[in-house]
């Protein structure tokens, strides 16, 4: 979907982490809960040089490995030799890292871009984030109901944080910015107007809408946790229509059906409008 959403050759994009912790335990995680979790930073720091080296070779030992699979081309593995980005979204929280800004220099050296995603558990970290290519925020609940019994945070007030991540990401002027919503069936996806709300604090340049992936039976999720395809868009265009309602600019101190008459009209619909841009169906 990387391909699809944002013109990115999968087969020269790298995965990785620097940190395998998180301050949440969702019920969507993959990882089944095995990484561990925390509020602050308690373990081993590894330098950043020596993160990005062993980010490196472990990548080339994945393309070594696939290279006999049915359907790779010699072009395609030749090509995926090249890193051309670099998706901090492999496990735990990566902000968590306190090196991150020098290891997210390291790659951008190299010609590496950048994918960051965070949970906006650690607001502090987003504010004094430096460049980073794309800076995803995921908002997975549209209350704080939801997203205690969704993301399952450990800070107390998670909820605060997730408000002041949304604020901060609305500053990253010179960075492309997303906010990913992961929908789970019967848990957060009965207000769509909520979210609306939610995300009009953002003023994200994209919305990535997906559906849960079910990663097998970890307690939490079934199949029927997984939303259709034609759900999950039924929902985005809810959201669309939500948002070109009641998102406001200037936070906040003008609406949409307000004009203003100084010439800002123009750069409310350049800037301020959602559509449904592509859609990516899974197999």
């Amino acid at each position: 979907y990387k391909h699809t959403f944002y013109g990115i050759n999968s087969h020269q994009c790298m995965e990785a982490t620097p940190s395998l912790a998180c301050a949440n335990k969702c019920i969507f995680c993959w990882r089944h809960h095995t990484n561990p979790v925390g509020t602050h930073w308690r373990w081993k720091m590894e330098p950043p040089d020596e993160i990005v080296k062993g980010m490196l070779q472990a990548h080339g030992s994945l393309i070594h490995q696939m290279r006999t699979v049915p359907g790779a081309t010699e072009e395609r593995v030749a090509e995926s030799k090249f890193i051309r980005h670099c998706a901090l979204s492999l496990v735990g929280e990566p902000i968590m890292y306190p090196r991150i800004n020098d290891l997210l220099s390291l790659l951008h050296e190299r010609g590496i871009s950048s994918f960051i995603v965070t949970n906006g558990q650690f607001p502090e970290a987003i504010e004094t984030l430096g460049p980073v290519t794309q800076l995803y925020l995921s908002v997975d609940a549209a209350t704080p109901l939801e997203l205690q019994r969704v993301d399952r945070p450990l800070f107390r007030d998670a909820w605060e944080r997730l408000l002041r991540s949304l604020r901060a990401l609305s500053t990253k002027t010179a960075t492309r910015t997303v906010c990913r919503l992961t929908l789970v069936k019967g848990s957060n996806m009965a207000d769509a107007g909520a979210y609306a709300r939610l995300i009009s604090i953002a003023r994200p340049d994209f919305i990535e809408i997906k559906g849960v992936t079910f990663s097998g039976n970890n307690g939490e999720l079934t199949m029927k946790s997984v939303p259709y395809h034609d759900e999950v868009l039924k929902f985005s265009r809810a959201l669309v229509h939500h948002l070109n309602e009641n998102i406001t600019f200037f936070n906040g101190l003008r609406t949409p059906n307000e004009t203003l008459g100084n010439g800002d009209d123009d750069f409310y619909r350049r800037y301020y409008r959602y559509g449904i841009a592509c859609e990516h169906r899974h197999s």
